[in-house]
């Protein structure tokens, strides 16, 4: 058993899988998408290219299963009856926690966004799975903070807070010492 797989609970397929999706993250963080191979990630797991093939359809499946698994949304714990600035305040702090959390998983991340810019049928994946995720969102936003006392409608705010959270932790992994947490808190705080 090697490290990463001892760190790891669960049957063995789990163990598998999630060695497996830690050195894709390693190595794709390393090469990018397009120049990691399946069996440089399978040996930097210990395993051969059939344990991939074994658990994986292809590259693209575990290259998704990397993203699910180490950049979910950032869901902060919003407070019930705080004011809208006092919400923006806390999901500004978990964001900038989450941008220190994320960083070893920067360079996996970028090579997502260019993968999924160059491939359209993964822009239309992203763009159904993220409809999605802003319905939810914005219903779970306005138990906490009434439409109203939003700068625009629900649906359109929840977009542009991703997008907004996107740009500052890409921002934070390229200069974090530009963009600080009280930058970051500021930045949620001034929509308020």
């Amino acid at each position: 058993m090697n490290k990463i797989q001892a760190r790891i609970k669960g049957g063995k397929r789990d163990r598998t899988r999630a060695s497996l999706i830690e050195a894709a993250a390693a190595v794709i963080g390393e090469k990018g998408f397009d120049r990691a191979s399946l069996e440089e990630i399978a040996a930097r797991a210990g395993m051969t290219r059939g344990a991939v093939y074994g658990n994986f359809k292809n590259k693209e499946e575990l290259f998704l299963a990397l993203i699910s698994t180490h950049w979910e949304p950032i869901i902060p714990p919003l407070q019930p009856g705080a004011g809208l600035k006092e919400q923006m305040r806390i999901l500004g702090k978990t964001v900038a926690r989450e941008a220190i959390a994320r960083r070893s998983y920067a360079a996996a991340a970028a090579a997502f966004q260019l993968y999924a810019l160059t491939h359209a049928p993964m822009r239309r994946q992203m763009t159904k799975q993220n409809e999605a995720i802003y319905q939810r969102m914005a219903k779970g936003l306005v138990q906490f903070v009434p439409e109203k006392a939003l700068p625009m409608p629900a649906r359109q705010f929840v977009r542009v807070l991703d997008a907004l959270i996107t740009g500052l932790l890409f921002t934070y992994f390229q200069t974090p010492d530009l963009i600080t947490e009280e930058i970051i808190i500021a930045a949620f705080e001034a929509l308020a």
